[in-house]
């Protein structure tokens, strides 16, 4: 006999008395692995549960371990309605710290499903995946004390047994001294409730008290934030917490009129339903997910505008952007999940890259769309089922991300293309060397190319003086003094020989042209083409890159510009030339390395 069948019959004798479906051990052990992502995932659950209770305010409360500021036990405790039993003692307590314990269980009829409750998961999974040991209690406003019932993971296992503990009664004497401050202090007015305990936390995400509160905050107000804004009222560690609108758009929420000294306002897009074909108790009725999606400004995420949203300069605005680059799904107006992978079975797809966080789509959708939206029982994820990623309105909603995605970047580069239009380094490095060739030209021929250049610039400045002239004979309707004009206009041609400009010639233009005027060069850069959109402005282009090739294009434009006859016949073949090559190989230069992607920089 093998070693493996020798293990397995083993088992089998140590087990033989047992012929339950599920082994007790293993299967609490495993389900301690139920998915959360973290501490404030599970706690959604429990905020779920007080919710649904008709609780009108919830505390969230913890205990640290003694000499620390380590919490390791936490309570969440509402004001809600409680939980029944019935004069003959059926208690749903029980049912409510049971695994797949609910009474709104709607497999087959999603129709009838409303509300965050379903599978009966949430209350004890949530929790013993961030303890070993949890107590619940609970009374309704008849009851004069506090039921209890108390799961021990450790204790269940040792009797290989998933069968539950009596349920006590006790006094508010009797609670936890955390809790029973809390109750104290905020909850004196109140006859109904319930508190569940987590007795000793092994799996928090967040190790103090304080990274608890910052990190539970904001993230408990951007979930429920609708919640919030209809008056839940929710405290965090002494904290109450005010509604955050990931979208930034209601203004009932923090952070939308302004964050601290930035006032930048998000930019909203309109509102439409995503329509889905729900068959229940044999008719067929369309329900609507409904997806809004707002675009946000440059550095609508600094709290110094001037300076990019990084490091310390990155408001809670940032944070939110950051964290949540894709697609954000709501259930029933609480946040689910962020999609930031596209499934490959999609029928339009969209890669998430940085300039995605600059935008946010949110689809809200109620309980009966949970099976085309793929709702996992632990109500954190999404995973959208195949007809739903084949419909039209999945295909809407990814080219709706990526139109929101040329639309960040063009906003920021029309931004970053007005700022670049005040830097001058190249200017002053190329006019230094000007200037030092001007004072040491011994070469005939480059004092003839001098000359000839004087000539077209004296040239082209007379054509601007001459149709400003004309401008303003049409619009005064008078004679104009062409002098009055030149001696206006020509200071504004010396000041500086160099300038570097950008048009729109279109991207078969070619990718730089060069005009002398006056004193000064003007060189005009093609916005249109390639090496514009695919080099200049690419995400890892820099200041010091881009002054690097200007000192190139003035460098080639020097001399396109002072050529003549054959020459200039030459370079008017050749710029062409060079622009066609220049076009198709940054194409395949940023497309063959996929580098129009910026690494996060988070």
């Amino acid at each position: 006999m093998s070693q493996v069948l020798k293990e397995q019959i083993d088992y089998a004798k140590k087990n033989n008395s047992d012929k339950s479906f599920i082994d007790a051990s293993n299967f609490l052990e495993s389900e301690r692995e139920s998915g959360y992502k973290n501490t404030v995932y599970a706690l959604y659950e429990l905020i779920d549960n007080s919710y649904e209770a008709q609780a009108s305010k919830i505390f969230i409360t913890a205990k640290n371990k003694p000499g620390t500021n380590h919490p390791n036990q936490i309570a969440v405790i509402d004001n809600g309605e409680g939980m029944g039993v019935d004069d003959e003692g059926n208690d749903f307590l029980y049912e409510a710290c049971k695994v797949g314990g609910t009474h709104r269980e709607s497999s087959k009829t999603p129709l009838k499903r409303k509300g965050y409750g379903r599978f009966g998961f949430g209350l004890p999974k949530s929790s013993i995946s961030q303890t070993r040991s949890f107590t619940v209690f609970t009374k309704v406003k008849e009851d004069q004390n506090w039921r209890s019932l108390n799961v021990d993971l450790d204790e269940l296992i040792s009797k290989n047994s998933t069968e539950l503990n009596e349920i006590k009664k006790i006094s508010s004497d009797e609670l936890p001294d955390y809790i029973r401050e809390c109750l104290k202090n905020n909850f004196s007015e109140d006859k109904s409730g319930t508190i569940v305990a987590w007795n000793d936390c092994d799996r928090m995400t967040y190790k103090t008290e304080e990274s608890l509160k910052q990190n539970l905050g904001w993230r408990v107000s951007m979930a429920y934030w609708r919640n919030i804004k209809s008056g839940f009222s929710v405290n965090i560690l002494g904290d109450f917490i005010k509604p955050i609108d990931p979208l930034f758009l209601d203004k009932s929420c923090e952070h939308v009129e302004n964050c601290g000294s930035n006032k930048l306002k998000a930019i909203e897009y309109e509102s439409w339903n995503w329509p889905f074909k729900v068959k229940s108790e044999g008719k067929e009725v369309v329900i609507n997910a409904v997806v809004r999606a707002a675009r946000f400004p440059f550095r609508f995420g600094s709290k110094d505008i001037s300076k990019e949203a990084r490091g310390q300069n990155g408001n809670i605005r940032q944070k939110i952007l950051r964290e949540h680059n894709g697609i954000l799904f709501y259930r029933e107006g609480r946040y689910i999940d962020c999609m930031r992978h596209v499934p490959s079975e999609a029928k339009k797809t969209h890669r998430f890259q940085p300039y995605d966080q600059n935008y946010k789509i949110e689809v809200n959708f109620p309980a009966s769309l949970d099976e085309p939206m793929g709702v996992t029982n632990n109500k954190q994820f999404v995973n959208l089922r195949f007809p739903t990623l084949q419909s039209d309105g999945f295909v809407k909603l990814m080219e709706e991300a990526n139109n929101m995605y040329n639309d960040v970047k063009k906003s920021e580069l029309d931004i970053e293309v007005a700022s670049l239009s005040k830097e001058n380094a190249a200017a002053q490095a190329i006019d230094a060397a000007s200037d030092f060739f001007e004072k040491n030209q011994t070469d005939p021929i480059q004092e003839q190319k001098r000359k000839r250049l004087a000539e077209l610039a004296a040239k082209n400045l007379d054509d601007v003086i001459n149709l400003e002239v004309e401008r303003r004979k049409k619009k005064f309707g008078e004679d104009v003094d062409k002098e009055k004009v030149k001696a206006e206009i020509t200071p504004l041609y010396t000041p500086s020989k160099t300038e570097f400009k950008f048009d729109n010639p279109g991207p078969n233009a070619p990718f730089f042209r060069v005009v002398p005027v006056g004193g000064k060069r003007e060189y005009y850069i093609n916005q249109d083409h390639s090496f514009f959109t695919k080099i200049w402005m690419n995400p890892r282009s820099n200041e010091f890159m881009r002054e690097s090739l200007k000192l190139v294009i003035a460098a080639i434009g020097d001399e396109y510009v002072g050529a003549v006859e054959d020459g200039k016949r030459w370079y008017n073949y050749e710029m062409v030339e060079w622009s066609r090559n220049l076009n198709n190989s940054s194409d395949q230069f940023i497309e063959k390395f996929n580098l129009d992607r910026k690494e996060d920089e988070s």
